[in-house]
């Protein structure tokens, strides 16, 4: 092997969202990671705002403190409460934070503003190096060890090497690890608007024959859409000018928040549901959308990622504490073994969703407006159902110990 490369004890392949989150929850564990990320992030503006935001969960908010992350985003949106309908039918189900004890369900977070507070934690550790840009020429796996090697002639030698650089893992096709898919044949449309009325914290989504239309509150009195349509349909409201696409949003989400009155850049992106079929192998483990991607409807994506994050950044201080090789797939294994539930319990959850409110088979309307109303009514189980979606009853630790 080359003398020339540097040992340190984890390179995290992405420097998004999930791998920063997994660099920052290691920052106090004494090991030494490296980051590797091939550009800085591009932030598309929507109102000034970016429009890629994320709906970060209570559970995880506690998880982003634990961190030292969540003192450095600023100008969040709170959700105090969600309503949801059933297209234009009466009745639908309202779900507040104060069921649970909570004041918000959670927070709408800029993608970018996340990042970067993550990019600042990390910097004022000494244990964490963030090679950005970088690209890697290859990576060798070997019985002991993962050798990398960066197109600026640097190398490094490592234990273990994760996997967090998207939907398109580059590092999930070296190690030839398949994909379990499912194109929705839709894209999710996203912007932020300005409503007449003030939102009052309140997140809105209502389920339309051709997708999800959601409208989630973002300081200033801004929100932002996530607008789930079949790809000719996408197409179309892509292509109309903004009063145009104004004037079809607010006959589409009604007067609730009175008349949007104002639209920024719109973006649209496909929707696409992935699993890998190894989450782990030798000296691997893959992270967030490498690993899985799901249905924005509850906008739970980067929340599973962020649990990833942490669940395999606690197995690995576990396994320095008990001085075990954290590359190899006993330890590797505890991580999938925890992960797997909350995974495929999302993606089958979405699934069923997307099917059950896209079809309007007979008796099919009827029969979801009567189970959102015993929803609506189940008083405990309500509360379990909020609760394990806030990510509050998952075992997934808050804070590395």
């Amino acid at each position: 092997m080359s003398r020339s490369l540097e040992q340190v004890d984890l390179i995290i392949v992405g420097g998004g969202m999930v791998g920063m989150a997994a660099a920052c929850a290691l920052k106090d564990s004494g090991l030494h990671v490296v980051v590797v990320e091939r550009s800085e992030p591009v932030v598309r503006k929507s109102l000034g705002r970016d429009c890629r935001v994320s709906a970060i969960v209570m559970g995880n908010v506690q998880i982003l403190q634990g961190m030292g992350v969540w003192e450095y985003i600023k100008d969040v949106g709170p959700m105090h409460a969600m309503r949801i309908w059933d297209d234009q039918r009466p009745g639908g189900i309202r779900f507040d934070a104060g069921e649970i004890g909570e004041n918000a369900l959670g927070y709408l977070v800029e993608n970018s503003k996340l990042q970067a507070a993550m990019i600042k934690v990390a910097h004022l550790s000494d244990s964490i190096n963030i090679c950005c840009p970088a690209v890697i020429d290859s990576v060798q796996w070997h019985s002991d060890c993962v050798e990398v090697h960066l197109d600026d002639g640097r190398g490094f030698r490592t234990p273990l090497i994760v996997g967090a650089d998207g939907a398109h893992s580059w590092l999930r096709q070296q190690a030839d690890v398949g994909i379990y898919s499912h194109d929705y044949g839709q894209k999710g449309i996203v912007a932020t608007v300005r409503p007449q009325m003030p939102h009052h914290g309140v997140a809105f989504q209502r389920f339309l024959a051709t997708g999800p239309l959601a409208m989630l509150p973002m300081s200033d009195g801004l929100c932002s859409i996530v607008w789930s349509a079949a790809d000719e349909e996408a197409d179309r409201l892509m292509k109309l000018d903004d009063l145009a696409f104004l004037e079809y949003l607010n006959l589409t989400f009604g007067p609730v928040l009175g008349r949007i009155e104002e639209v920024g850049k719109r973006a649209a992106f496909p929707l696409v549901a992935r699993l890998a079929r190894h989450l782990v192998r030798h000296r691997l483990a893959l992270i967030g959308d490498a690993a899985h991607t799901i249905h924005p409807l509850a906008g739970l994506g980067v929340n599973l990622g962020l649990r990833d994050a942490m669940v395999l950044a606690q197995e690995i201080v576990d396994a320095k504490r008990f001085k075990e090789d954290w590359g190899e797939l006993d330890v590797l294994n505890r991580y999938m073994q925890q992960r797997l539930p909350d995974i495929l319990t999302l993606l089958a959850s979405m699934e069923g969703f997307h099917q059950l409110f896209t079809h309007n088979w007979p008796g099919l309307p009827e029969l979801r407006g009567l189970g959102m109303r015993v929803i609506g009514n189940s008083g405990p189980i309500k509360q379990i159902l909020m609760r394990n979606t806030a990510g509050l009853n998952l075992p997934v630790p808050k804070k590395i110990s």
